[in-house]
């Protein structure tokens, strides 16, 4: 595909100041999740999650039906949270249960309870009309928790607004620029021409590289000799706002193959700011301590730098707008996610219209 600089490809980065709502979204992993009232904020919104006594997890709005104060500074009850302000109590399905002052339960009291789905070692959670949720599939993510594959990884709040972070994922020839010692060389050169499959929701890229060295560190993990090439597939996929994966796949000489997958979860927590939740699985070197230290040693470097460029980028944006681009071939895949989420925002429109009307 020829490089998209004529002044038709010139565009404007577009606001992120609109969250889309209609999405499943990673707010934490299965383990940080339990009896311990965890408060996180998400789409601008206060949400709290815990546990059952049965183990489910149960995603409500953190702040007490009676006056603005954190459910999850109070404390779990059975199943019931109470609050550390008023003593309200509420169920795992918002209703208010129990109020200390009197015997009776004002009518209607209760706070929003969301749509939860538990995959993966990840509980997700549903922010928008939650009539909507059933239409959505949450991604499948298996090289997170299936057999085979060693994980490593972490989260951090960034300060730059989703759609900045998935721009970003999109374009991998970043990456020599950003962290040359971690790139694989077959990035050094004139990367071979993307194919781009869109659908309504998501994007999916693909390229095959030829044969060339593995990086150090991969090739002295998966026992490389001097002078392999390695013949490297590569294939990105926006899953929804809240997902972008990676698949690496190397083959050697002998046929040998080694995978790396690399998600990177997104959550908004308002505009300008979000919350990523990123992992490294790879399926060679797999019960080897040490490289699992050294592989979570490289990549919580390398998401640092990315992270405080995006931010970089953020800042610029925020103080000087948007303004206009020259777009090239690698931007392909951006620009789609773009009109995606473009329609993703207007469909919501209506959605967000009434719920305002309901409560004003």
């Amino acid at each position: 595909m020829p490089p998209l600089t004529s002044p038709s490809a010139r565009g404007t980065n577009p606001s992120s100041a609109a969250l889309p709502i209609d999405c499943w979204y990673a707010l934490a992993d299965s383990a940080s999740v339990g009896r311990d009232l965890l408060g996180v904020r998400a789409l601008d919104r206060p949400v709290l999650l815990y546990r059952t006594t049965d183990g489910r997890a149960v995603a409500l709005e953190d702040r007490c039906a009676h006056r603005a104060y954190p459910l999850s500074l109070g404390r779990l009850d059975g199943d019931v949270v109470r609050c550390g302000l008023c003593g309200f109590g509420h169920a795992p399905d918002g209703a208010c249960v129990a109020v200390p002052s009197q015997p009776q339960v004002p009518l209607g009291a209760r706070v929003a309870a969301l749509p939860v789905a538990e995959r993966d070692g990840l509980v997700w959670v549903w922010l928008g009309e939650p009539g909507r949720s059933v239409r959505h599939r949450v991604p499948e993510l298996p090289w997170l928790t299936g057999d085979g594959w060693g994980v490593v990884g972490g989260q951090r709040e960034v300060d730059a607004g989703y759609l900045v972070l998935h721009e970003n994922f999109a374009d991998v020839t970043q990456v020599p620029f950003v962290a040359p010692e971690i790139a694989p060389s077959v990035l050094g050169g004139q990367a071979p021409d993307l194919t781009v499959e869109v659908t309504e929701t998501t994007v999916t890229l693909r390229r095959t590289f030829p044969p060339a060295p593995l990086p150090g560190w991969q090739a002295s993990l998966v026992g490389a000799a001097a002078g392999d090439d390695y013949a490297t597939a590569h294939a990105g996929f926006f899953l929804s706002p809240a997902a972008w994966v990676d698949h690496w796949d190397v083959t050697g000489p002998d046929g040998s193959r080694a995978r790396l997958r690399f998600t990177q979860l997104v959550t908004p927590v308002e505009a300008g700011r979000s919350r990523v939740l990123w992992r490294v699985s790879r399926d060679f070197a797999v019960g080897d301590a040490s490289a699992g230290t050294r592989v979570a040693g490289l990549f919580e470097e390398y998401y640092g730098r990315v992270f405080t460029a995006m931010e970089t980028v953020q800042a610029i944006l925020d103080r000087d707008g948007p303004g206009p681009e020259v777009n090239v071939s690698a931007d392909v895949a951006a620009l789609r996610v773009r009109e995606i989420i473009a329609a993703m925002l207007a469909g919501q429109r209506p959605v967000r219209a009434a719920q305002r009307a309901a409560h004003p």
